[in-house]
């Protein structure tokens, strides 16, 4: 059998692959796919690397590794990572509206091409987030909302999924899991494991907890279960706000130093087979990988109907859709949306009720879901490889 030609040199941008964030996760299954298709693969780490490049020696290859230098983004180590390695193809997987003109333009001054794997999380999108667009060769895209918005502001881009390892994370024991976390075997546990990064929340924090005030008035077992950060200045203050609604007693909160610092992959897939379902009811998102992880474990979700989380559960199977109560303008000059939290009440009831009448159905459904569209393995396979073949045939022509 002929040997595939693997020519192409491509350095990704993103947090390093141990991170635990998930970008990093993402970043990790997809450069191990690589390695192991055989590409010639690097990684631009903009956080979890100081000091020196590395030679991080995977399973299925050798991946070249450059550390941050001091744009806290990574901005300028995916320039000169790219320079050093011979990267034919850059590839950031962050927010590009953080990414420097001049690193951009630099990369084009080396004929490295550079391509943005990224989320659109609002309508209009921000025009932040359009301005270094013509900078790139290709635009990739983590969802069809996303296409559509960048196509009204006149940019086509490819859509490419986030997928997840359906492998590592699948439904086990939920008692077993509590177990683990040191929590009740009995009780509804709706979850929550999210970013608490500022103050309005972009995960809905405070919505999500009045809904679960609602919830929890009618079922004395309801407990909600949070894994998040909230221990720097400016993030939404949780715990407080939860004493105020009367609601302290209801809620497990992971350790803050262990959610902060030492919680593993091994730890998140725990948390989401102690749940009986997730609460994720952003204000903006462009993917939401923990929708889709939990629903690798079984686990339905209840989402806020906005940007890209529709199309990410399967309303009536996997999950519910909670409906708006008002939009904020924000200094990124685009809107974020508040969820209604009597909606999001709802949404929880009919989750609730699905899972307490057929147990098994949902779990196999959620399952079902992810497996058929968010296979990592099958996203890699069917979106991936085409794509970069086809740019290996058009920046590296067979014979030159």
């Amino acid at each position: 059998m002929q040997q595939k030609r693997r020519d192409l040199k491509i350095i990704f941008c993103g947090d390093a692959l141990w991170s635990q964030s998930g970008y990093g996760n993402e970043l990790d299954w997809l450069m191990r796919r690589f390695l192991a298709d055989g590409w010639q693969v690097a990684q631009a780490a903009k956080a979890g690397l100081l000091g020196h490049w590395i030679d991080y020696r995977l399973d299925e290859g050798v991946l070249r590794m450059y550390p941050s230098i001091n744009h806290p983004h990574g901005s300028d180590i995916m320039f000169h990572g790219a320079k050093h390695f011979g990267a034919h193809v850059a590839i950031s997987m962050i927010d590009v509206w953080v990414i420097e003109n001049e690193h951009l333009n630099a990369l084009s001054q080396i004929g490295c091409k550079w391509i943005p794997y990224m989320p659109v999380d609002s309508m209009p999108p921000s025009p932040a987030i359009l301005r270094p667009l013509p900078f790139a060769h290709k635009i990739l895209t983590f969802s069809k909302f996303g296409q559509q918005e960048l196509i009204k502001s006149g940019f086509v881009s490819d859509m490419i999924y986030e997928g997840i390892d359906v492998n590592q994370l699948k439904p086990k024991d939920k008692y077993e899991a509590r177990k683990k976390l040191g929590i009740p075997a009995e009780g509804f546990i709706w979850g929550m494991i999210a970013a608490n990064k500022e103050n309005p929340p972009r995960k809905s924090f405070q919505e999500a907890l009045e809904a679960f005030k609602m919830f929890a008035t009618a079922h004395d077992d309801a407990r909600l279960f949070i894994h998040t950060q909230q221990i720097s200045p400016g993030n939404f203050p949780i715990r407080e706000y939860a004493g105020y609604l009367g609601i302290l007693d209801k809620i497990y909160f992971l350790d803050q130093l262990h959610a902060t610092i030492f919680a593993t992959r091994e730890d998140i897939e725990t948390q989401f087979n102690a749940m009986d379902a997730l609460l994720h009811p952003s204000q903006t998102e462009g993917f939401g990988l923990t929708i889709i992880e939990a629903q690798a474990c079984g686990k339905p979700v209840v989402i806020h109907n906005v940007h890209s989380m529709p199309e990410l559960i399967i309303e009536g199977k996997t999950g519910e859709k909670a409906q708006t109560a008002s939009r904020r303008w924000t200094s990124m000059l685009n809107f974020w949306e508040v969820p209604q939290p009597t909606s999001v009440w709802y949404a929880m009831e009919k989750v609730y009720r699905r899972v307490l009448e057929a147990p098994q159905e949902v779990i196999a459904n959620c399952r079902q879901n992810v497996v058929e569209n968010f296979n990592i393995d099958k996203i890699f396979r069917e979106k991936w490889v085409p794509l970069i073949e086809q740019l290996q045939d058009e920046l590296i022509p067979e014979g030159r």
